[in-house]
């Protein structure tokens, strides 16, 4: 069995490299926010012209195929905002997503 502090460490480069992965992908994406996360395994970000969160969350998971929270489950300072749980052991998972993404926004348009 692992140690933690043989285990803590790569868990915390892989959720950063998760990180590094997913939010420039979103930051790249024309008419979204993104707040980079210092620790954790969550980006919250915003799409312009899109302020009902929930609304656009169930919206994504029927018509893009993305499960992404809605902010404002997390309290009234998220509203308007999107969680997105980068903590994946497949970065392309990640890469796809944001392509997914980036196909309904032009599909919106």
């Amino acid at each position: 069995m692992q140690r933690t502090d043989e285990v803590t460490p790569a868990l915390v480069a892989h959720l950063k490299t998760c990180r590094d992965t997913l939010v420039p992908l979103l930051a790249a994406v024309p008419g979204v926010s993104v707040a980079t996360p210092l620790g954790g395994m969550y980006a919250f970000f915003r799409i312009e012209g899109h302020d009902d969160c929930l609304t656009l969350a169930k919206r994504l998971v029927r018509e893009a195929g993305l499960g992404l929270a809605p902010g404002s489950a997390f309290g009234d300072e998220a509203s308007g905002w999107l969680r997105w749980c980068f903590a994946s052991q497949d970065l392309g998972r990640l890469k796809a997503g944001v392509e997914r993404l980036q196909g309904w926004l032009a599909a919106q348009r």
